[in-house]
């Protein structure tokens, strides 16, 4: 059992799990165990070939070369989870009950976020310095920045790796996030899947973990460092306080390149100044940009909402990094009207980084590099030329050549935020670190005039078209098809049913849902979390789950759900009106029903024996119970699904019967 509170209520999820465990014995059992880990569950009506096959089948090859080089140095434990999708139930369980899991030493965990793309190594144990000395000296064609090992303890995301960690293991976690279009979906095939990033995932983890299998000693804790690696070439890691000395030498070059601007007279503070006030604007401006881009797709927010855009991720790339570099223009444009200068505006553009690197030094440390790295190439490539005044031949290659390789490693950046699709705006930062290196080349020729608008509109109207075009033209084929989710959900107590999706509607699943005749509308169901689409169907045969409430002679409540040969899922909500104490839920402790008047949503996989939930009541009082069970087929009795077109995909729990209802029982 898995449990989190959420907005004062319990959200919990449950099953019966069975873990594939092997070791592959090494010299000196008594060392902690080298720990590979992977899960081969995956979600309802996804195969899963990404999230996480691929994690297993690279496990798998990886302990075959280790084999294959000799008998290692420590034991090799393989830990294949089940119910991670769940809730890490495998995980938890694992680690919670297991004998070999206080054998367990370094764990490398594999996952896997959408279809395709490089492996990164995005999250470490805590004080991690001696684990990325151990990559940068391993890692194949790394990917890995120390960025997404503090955004990562953030964000609410979880894998495997977050129990191993919770328990004070070190390690390092990996995972490819490309073609999100296959994430959890029933597209998650081997013929989808991206067989170079199975590949890239398995080169990165056998590096490292034949190191760490072969090696006495595991890595040392150690502080966190600063790290990133350049375009997978190597990995570049520091203390944190080497932030500062980097920092005085960007502010040396910024100086130099300022200095030499003003001995050719076309250096002025005032233009500092506003190229200072052009950062801000450049980066509200693109935010403004980036949103009004994603805003005019047309497409919802949410997991399945946003579905046509990764149908056409690499489109919707297109059209965003469009109006982020019209945003770009325009404001070079706007700034450089009068007398202005470019060696006090660009001056002013890296001072503004400068300040911003500066506080991220002093605040978080580790991730100030983002903007130190660029600001320490844009300033030398600004003392070359004399803050762009002056560039000299002898000196072009090389500032041609900074900031080719830095726009390059600053779209790598773009690329990860726009792939947050509910956060259009955050690669408008990236915007603004690139223009650090495009402002000489963005800035207009004096004799432009009002032209000197027409490439920033030009490039933000093709971003704003090529978004309104995906507005208006469907995204769904063979290889990204629509998702249906269509269900029957049937009310035993009132003799009702309805035709429902918890998806968005296309053609198809609009015909489903109405073949009865009804009308579709928003409405709320026990076991949904939100209201969802629904019309009134043919009323069908259904029995409701035999849930009992029994009263114990020791004053216990104890609620059983039996076990069932077709359901696929049961969902409880469970709410008590007085305190209550020693709560299990077959027959262990259980954090739920904490607090009186909050619900407890319980997401229980089938297991055998079912699911009892047992506790003791203070005094007297009662239990509302809300029900959804989920029955693995569609009603026998209800017109059958008609065949789906080739554009069209089974979603999650699509087909099944949901048998919903509600009760109270008092003591």
């Amino acid at each position: 059992l898995r449990a989190r509170a959420f907005k004062g209520e319990t959200w919990a999820s449950g099953a019966g799990v069975e873990n594939v465990i092997g070791v592959l014995p090494g010299r000196n059992p008594a060392l902690p165990a080298l720990t590979l880990m992977a899960h081969y569950d995956s979600v309802p009506g996804s195969p899963g070939a990404a999230d996480d096959t691929a994690g297993v089948a690279a496990i798998l090859e990886i302990v075959r070369a280790i084999k294959a080089a000799g008998v290692p140095a420590r034991d090799v434990m393989v830990v294949i989870t089940d119910g991670e999708e769940a809730g890490l139930l495998g995980a938890n369980a694992f680690f919670a009950d297991h004998p070999l899991a206080a054998h367990a030493g370094f764990v490398l965990n594999l996952e896997a976020r959408g279809g395709g793309g490089r492996a990164a190594m995005f999250e470490t144990g805590a004080n991690n310095g001696g684990a990325i000395d151990l990559f940068r000296a391993t890692a194949a064609r790394p990917s890995s920045t120390s960025l997404s090992v503090f955004v990562y303890k953030l964000l609410p995301n979880d894998t495997d790796f977050t129990v191993a960690k919770a328990r004070g293991l070190a390690g390092l976690n990996y995972a490819f996030i490309g073609r999100q279009f296959d994430y959890h979906s029933p597209s998650s095939t081997v013929a989808a899947l991206d067989q170079g990033s199975v590949q890239h995932i398995g080169d990165e983890v056998l590096g490292t973990a034949k190191a760490l299998a072969f090696s006495a000693a595991l890595p040392a804790r150690a502080p966190d460092l600063v790290y990133g690696d350049l375009l997978g070439a190597m990995v570049v890691a520091y203390p944190p306080w080497l932030g500062w000395p980097i920092l005085a030498v960007a502010a040396g070059l910024i100086a130099a390149g300022a200095w030499r601007a003003r001995r050719e007279g076309a250096f002025f503070w005032l233009d500092a100044l506003k190229g200072f006030g052009a950062a801000l604007l450049l980066i509200l401006g693109a935010a403004l940009a980036l949103h009004l881009t994603r805003h005019a797709t047309g497409t919802g927010f949410g997991f399945t909402e946003q579905r046509p855009l990764l149908a056409r991720f690499a489109l919707f790339e297109v059209a965003m990094g469009a109006s982020g570099l019209g945003a770009l223009l325009l404001v070079a444009a706007l700034i450089s009207s009068g007398r202005t200068r470019l060696a006090g505006t660009w001056t002013g553009l890296l001072l503004s980084a400068l300040a911003a690197a500066v506080a991220l030094q002093i605040a978080a440390p580790t991730i100030a590099f983002v903007v130190a790295w660029p600001l320490l190439a844009a300033g030398a490539v600004s003392a070359l030329s004399a803050a762009g005044e002056v560039p000299r031949r002898a000196g072009l290659g090389l500032g041609l050549a900074l900031i080719a390789f830095t726009l390059a490693w600053l779209g790598g950046f773009f690329h990860t935020l726009l792939q947050g699709l509910d956060i259009p705006e955050a690669p408008a930062l990236v915007v603004w670190l690139a223009a650090m290196m495009l402002w000489p080349l963005a800035w207009p020729s004096p004799e432009a005039g009002g032209r000197r608008f027409i490439p920033g509109g030009l490039a933000l109207v093709a971003g704003l078209g090529i978004a309104l075009w995906m507005h208006a033209t469907s995204p769904w084929s063979p290889r990204h098809p629509q998702a249906a989710e269509p269900l029957f959900i049937v009310e035993p107590a009132s003799g009702k049913a309805w035709r429902a999706s918890p998806v968005a509607l296309g053609p198809w699943s609009r015909a489903v849902l109405t073949a009865d005749g009804g009308r579709v509308d928003r409405r709320a169901f026990p076991g949904f979390s939100r209201p969802i689409d629904a019309a009134p169907a043919r009323a069908v045969a259904a029995a409701a789950p035999a849930i009992t409430v029994a009263h114990g002679p020791d004053g216990t409540i104890v609620v059983n759900a039996p076990a069932a040969p077709d359901v696929l899922a049961l969902r409880l909500d469970l709410r008590t009106d007085t305190l209550i104490g020693g709560v299990t839920l077959n027959g262990r402790p259980a954090p739920i029903l904490r607090r009186p008047g909050r619900w407890t949503h319980l997401f229980w996989k089938p297991a055998p024996g079912g699911l009892t939930v047992s506790f003791r009541p203070v005094g007297p009082g009662s239990l509302q119970i809300g029900y959804a069970q989920f029955l693995n087929h569609w009603p026998g009795d209800a017109t059958p699904l008609p065949p789906m077109p080739r554009d069209v995909m089974a979603w999650d729990l699509a087909g099944s019967t949901v048998v919903v209802g509600a009760r109270r029982a008092a003591w």
